[in-house]
């Protein structure tokens, strides 16, 4: 077993320093996708848990028992509910203020829209899918989405 020096140590720790905070600073709520559906969709939120200008990480489990992460974000013109898995290797999105980040390869997303900004490893936009959207209905003070 070959050891691990101070310099070899830094190099490791700072490479996934990035992913690590991005990783905490997501916020994560439980939903159930198959359990929470009502006739306005699945509840994923309370109104109040969002404002204009932000965005958060909601984590659940899809109908098959999945996890699934869901981006959603309060634009001035209403809601958006992201599927927050990467469209190159499925790897999970880490929220970075208006951007959505892969931390697989850096694929980066916009974080209102889906859009694709930079593609895996530095690839052009058009080799990758922008992130899906779910709909978006905010009814008696809750989020939904379908």
């Amino acid at each position: 077993m070959s050891r691990i020096n101070r310099r070899r140590f830094l190099v490791i720790a700072t490479s996934l320093l990035p992913a690590f905070m991005l990783s905490k600073a997501q916020a994560s709520t439980g939903f159930n996708l198959a359990k929470a559906a009502t006739s306005n969709g699945t509840l994923l939120a309370k109104s109040s848990a969002i404002k204009v200008g932000q965005s958060q990480v909601y984590t659940g489990k899809d109908a098959s028992g999945r996890s699934l992460e869901i981006v959603l974000s309060r634009t001035k013109t209403g809601l958006v509910a992201l599927n927050g898995t990467c469209t190159h290797q499925g790897c999970t999105v880490a929220l970075n203020k208006t951007k959505l980040v892969c931390p697989c390869h850096g694929s980066t997303f916009e974080a209102t829209s889906g859009a694709v900004v930079l593609g895996p490893s530095g690839a052009p936009k058009s080799s990758i899918k922008p992130l899906y959207k779910y709909k978006v209905v905010e009814k008696s003070g809750n989020i939904y989405i379908s």
